[in-house]
């Protein structure tokens, strides 16, 4: 069920920090790099992809019960495959949902644009 959990830190970005590994931050340290990183984002989806308030908040709450139904998934899931195909179908659906939140094109530039980020981070952290 670790994937699950690798697609939930993956989506908010939260995979490589430059001078710890993830699993080395106390929860403090996680919660405070989910801020950062949201911050971050917000930022961007406001003045770079022109979204509202609104479309902003949405997206906040999509992202909650996304990653909520997945703790759920892992917490009553009976096995590795059953979790990943309910897993999978929870991240299609919330796909769909930012598709019509921001549009289908800004929706890609988005995930392309958080893309590079991780890439990025991972770069700096092997460096």
């Amino acid at each position: 069920m670790k994937k699950v959990f690798v697609l939930a830190l993956s989506l908010l970005a939260l995979t490589v920090v430059r001078a710890q590994k993830w699993s080395e931050l106390s929860q403090e340290e996680k919660i405070m790099k989910a801020k950062e990183f949201r911050a971050d984002n917000q930022a961007y989806l406001k003045n770079t992809m022109g979204m509202t308030q609104t479309q902003l908040d949405d997206i906040d709450n999509v992202n909650i019960c996304f990653l909520s139904t997945l703790d759920r998934i892992d917490r009553y899931g009976k096995d590795d495959a059953t979790k990943e195909k309910y897993a999978k179908a929870v991240s299609e659906a919330r796909w769909g949902q930012l598709d019509a939140i921001m549009g289908a094109d800004k929706h890609k530039k988005y995930a392309e644009y958080l893309k590079g980020k991780i890439e990025k981070a991972k770069a700096a952290n092997k460096g």
